[in-house]
C-alpha cells in the first residue's frame, strides 16, 4: 500500500496524529506502549509535526542510519545541527579522514587509558567531594552527570573556564536534533548560545592554526584534505559539534540510569555488589532509554520500508526509542536488565552494537569509547561513594522526543552506613 493522496503528498493518518501529539507535549507522556503498537500496526507512517516518514521497527531504523550513501544527515534546515556542516554532515573521503584523525585522539584505547583516564578520574573525585559536602537535595545533572562529560570536553578544546558553558550546550543540542519543527524561540537560544560559545573557542582555534600542538584542535588543524587545510570557521564549527554531541548523550544517559537505580534499590545494590555489571547496565539504559531518542535522514534515493514507499528527498525519522525496544530483536525488550549485556557490554560501544544509540555505519559515534570510559568510571565512583540515594518527588520523568531524559534528578544521598536504604 501506497499512503498517498491522489496529488502525491503523503497521507496523514492516525498513527501520525498519535506521534505528533507527543511533539505538541513535548515528549511528556509515556511513549512506549504507542511505539509496540505502532511496530505491529504502522510501522512507517508521515509526521506533519516533523515534516517527515517515521520509522520505528529496528531492521528499518538500522537500514536507514547505516547506509550514508543513500540517506544522508540533515543539513541546513530544522532538525540539523546548528553549527552548520560538522562531521554529522561530511560524507565519503572528507568525512573519513576527519572522523581518522578524532578517532586517534578519543579512540585510541592506549591514548584514552595512559592520558584521558587520569583527567577523568581527578574532575569525577572532585565532583564526587563537592557531592558529599552537599547538604539536603542535590540535583545531579547539574551538579554530577552532565558536569563530568562538560569538564572531559573542554578539556580536551582547551578551554580553561567549563563553566561557563553550562546550558550553552543543551541549547546548542536542542536548538538542532530536537527542534523538528523549528520553533523560533529554540531557535534564537541556539543561535545565541553559538554565538557565545564561538567568541571563546576562536582565540584557541586561531592559536592552534598558527601554531598547532597535541591534541584534538591540533591534529585537525594540520589535516589536509585535497592539498587545503581547514579555515578557522570549519575548525570552530567542528569545536561546537563535539562540545555538544560529547556531553549529551554521556550526560543523559548517566541521569536515566541514576535516576532508575534510585527507583529500583534492588539494581542499585546488584551494582554496588558487583562492579563488572556497571558496563552492562550502562550499555541496558542506552537501550532501554537512550538519550538520542530519534534522528533525522534524507532519502537520497527511491527506497521502500517495511512496505511503504519513500521517495527521494522525503525526510525520515530513524525512532531509535522504538527501535531499542523492538521485540523481533532484543527479547523480552521492555523489560529493564542489568545483565542482558553482561558478556557484549563492550560490543554496544562499537559500530558492530546492537543498541542503536550511538548510530550505525559510518556514522556511529567516534566519541563513544570516551563516552564509555566517562560513564565507567562516574558510575562506579558515584556507587562507591554513596551507599543509598532516594529520589525525591519533586524529580520529573524523562521528557523529550528527539533527545529524551529526566530535566532533572534531584535526590538525597546517603554515605555507605549512614541510613536510607
Amino acid at each position: 500500500m501506497i499512503p498517498r493522496t491522489v496529488d502525491g503528498r503523503p497521507l496523514f493518518t492516525d498513527a501520525g496524529r498519535q506521534f505528533d501529539a507527543l511533539f505538541e507535549h513535548g515528549g511528556a507522556e509515556e511513549p512506549h506502549g504507542l511505539y509496540r503498537e505502532l511496530r505491529l500496526h504502522d510501522p512507517v507512517f508521515w509526521s506533519n509535526a516533523a515534516n517527515a516518514w517515521v520509522l520505528t521497527r529496528y531492521a528499518d531504523v538500522r537500514r536507514a542510519l547505516g547506509t550514508e550513501t543513500d540517506f544522508a544527515v540533515l543539513y541546513g534546515e530544522a532538525g540539523a545541527t546548528i553549527h552548520g556542516k560538522s562531521l554529522l554532515q561530511m560524507r565519503g573521503k572528507e568525512h573519513r579522514r576527519k572522523k581518522a584523525v578524532i578517532a586517534r585522539e578519543i579512540r585510541n584505547l592506549k591514548k584514552l587509558e595512559r592520558l584521558i583516564r587520569p583527567t577523568i578520574e581527578q574532575i569525577v573525585s572532585q565532583l564526587i567531594t563537592n557531592l558529599r559536602s552537599s547538604k539536603g537535595a542535590i540535583e545531579l545533572r547539574l551538579a554530577y552527570t552532565g558536569a563530568v562529560p562538560l569538564a572531559v570536553v573542554t578539556w580536551l578544546l582547551e578551554i580553561s573556564e567549563p563553566d561557563q558553558l553550562r546550558g550553552w550546550y543543551q541549547d546548542l543540542a536542542l536548538a538542532g536534533v530536537e527542534n523538528l519543527i523549528g520553533n523560533p524561540e529554540i531557535q534564537a537560544r541556539g543561535l545565541q548560545a553559538l554565538h557565545q560559545f564561538e567568541e571563546i573557542i576562536a582565540p584557541i582555534v586561531a592559536a592552534q592554526v598558527t601554531e598547532p600542538q597535541q591534541g584534538v584542535l591540533g591534529a585537525l588543524a594540520q589535516l589536509e584534505t585535497d592539498g587545503t587545510r581547514m579555515s578557522e570557521n570549519e575548525l570552530t564549527t567542528l569545536a561546537g559539534f563535539l562540545l555538544t554531541a560529547g556531553v549529551e548523550t554521556t550526560d543523559r544517559t548517566m541521569a536515566s540510569l541514576l535516576r532508575r537505580i534510585a527507583l529500583y534499590p534492588d539494581e542499585r545494590r546488584a551494582l554496588q555488589n558487583d562492579p563488572a555489571l556497571v558496563v552492562p547496565a550502562i550499555a541496558e539504559t542506552l537501550r532501554f532509554e537512550p538519550a538520542v531518542h530519534g534522528v533525522g535522514r534524507m532519502a537520497l534515493i527511491d527506497d521502500q520500508f517495511s512496505d511503504i514507499d519513500i521517495r527521494k528527498g522525503e525526510r525520515l525519522i530513524g525512532l531509535i526509542g522504538s527501535a531499542n525496544r523492538d521485540e523481533d530483536h532484543f527479547p523480552d525488550a521492555d523489560r529493564f536488565d542489568v545483565e542482558r549485556f553482561v558478556d557484549s557490554a563492550d560490543k554496544q560501544f562499537t559500530p558492530a552494537s546492537d543498541v542503536l544509540t550511538f548510530g550505525a555505519g559510518a556514522h556511529h559515534c567516534t566519541g563513544s569509547l570516551l563516552g564509555k570510559l566517562e560513564m565507567k568510571i562516574a558510575i562506579t565512583e558515584f556507587l562507591s561513594a554513596f551507599g543509598s540515594m532516594s529520589l525525591l518527588p519533586e524529580s520529573p520523568p524523562p521528557t523529550g522526543v528527539m533527545l529524551r531524559a529526566p530535566e532533572k534528578v534531584i535526590v538525597k544521598l546517603s554515605a555507605h552506613g549512614e541510613g536510607l536504604s
